[in-house]
């Protein structure tokens, strides 16, 4: 009889780093509340930010799973769990890439908001969906729908932009960055593309990491004798 994975939706482990993730991303986003209030940053520009949208979805998500047991969940349930992680994974990745200084990549002496939200709880989520299986089986097919929110947020962005109150909330939306809405085209195309990649990399490990799961229960139901047929003479003295 082979062992049940260790990582299972109520294993002590994966509740108390459930925990951690909420506890860090609501101190860190109270963190920033705090610095908005005290700077005079309007919250339609602070609520803007991709980074802290994910942030917000992975405390709804996590608070989710720790307070509504896995029987209790909507079906549709993993691909809302399965989007928030490529969103938070991805905004840890573009930070990286596109919007650190060269200077902060690797380096640890930064605001305490900035490495909680740009690279802790990225890796903490992503760390949950590789160890954690999903409930059901991820299709590729209905993965791609979880790019409907990074394209509805580019498009907001840019009408917010062009027709509000000219306020991007990231350089690589902003045409005047980049010599006009043209010169958008490969910034604007790099990122909608690792996008893409991570969500169906995201998704294709939700799939493995669900079949894997299921292949050791079958097994380990193949492996344990019923208690009918454990004995031969089970049923002598009757």
């Amino acid at each position: 009889m082979r062992r049940r994975w260790p990582f299972h939706d109520r294993a002590v482990p994966v509740v108390s780093w459930r925990i951690a993730i909420v506890l860090m991303a609501v101190l860190a986003e109270a963190w920033n509340i705090k610095n908005m209030l005290a700077s005079g940053e309007r919250a339609s520009e602070h609520f803007a930010y991709f980074t802290v949208q994910a942030n917000l979805l992975v405390i709804v998500v996590m608070l989710w799973m720790l307070l509504v047991p896995q029987a209790r969940r909507p079906g549709w349930f993993d691909h809302l769990r399965g989007a928030a992680t490529a969103y938070i994974v991805l905004t840890g990745l573009v930070y990286a890439v596109l919007l650190a200084q060269p200077d902060e990549v690797w380096s640890w002496s930064i605001e305490f908001t900035n490495a909680a939200q740009h690279r802790i709880i990225p890796w903490l989520v992503g760390l949950d969906w590789l160890l954690v299986p999903t409930a059901g089986r991820i299709r590729f097919g209905r993965g791609i729908w979880w790019m409907l929110y990074p394209i509805a947020y580019l498009v907001c962005s840019w009408l917010r932009g062009a027709l509000v109150d000219g306020w991007y909330p990231y350089p690589f939306l902003d045409p005047g960055e980049h010599g006009g809405w043209a010169g958008l085209a490969w910034p604007t195309g790099q990122v909608l593309l690792a996008f893409l990649v991570g969500i169906l990399l995201v998704a294709g490990i939700g799939r493995l990491r669900y079949r894997e799961s299921a292949a050791r229960s079958s097994a380990s139901l193949v492996a344990k004798p019923s208690s009918t047929s454990s004995s031969p003479h089970s049923n002598s003295s009757a």
